[in-house]
């Protein structure tokens, strides 16, 4: 099984903010799925784990960065 959390974030896209939290998100083994860049709206970023406590604890992390992160929860399957 896979997990997911999904980080989101007031547009326009911000390449030096995203660049941060995927060095989070890559250091516990998590990559970037989907991103879905707005102007007006949120800017979302979907990450995958293979591990729940992998996604838990970088999910943890970027919060305590000030982050707003949905998840973790189940994903595919």
């Amino acid at each position: 099984m896979t997990w997911m959390f999904e980080v989101y974030y007031k547009g326009p896209v911000d390449s030096a903010r995203e660049a941060r939290i995927n060095e989070v998100v890559a250091a516990f083994g998590g990559h970037l799925d989907c991103h879905e860049p707005s102007d007006l709206g949120p800017v979302v970023l979907t990450f995958e784990f293979s591990s729940l406590e992998a996604a838990k604890t970088a999910a943890d992390e970027l919060r305590t960065a000030g982050e707003h992160v949905e998840g973790p929860e189940p994903y595919g399957d």
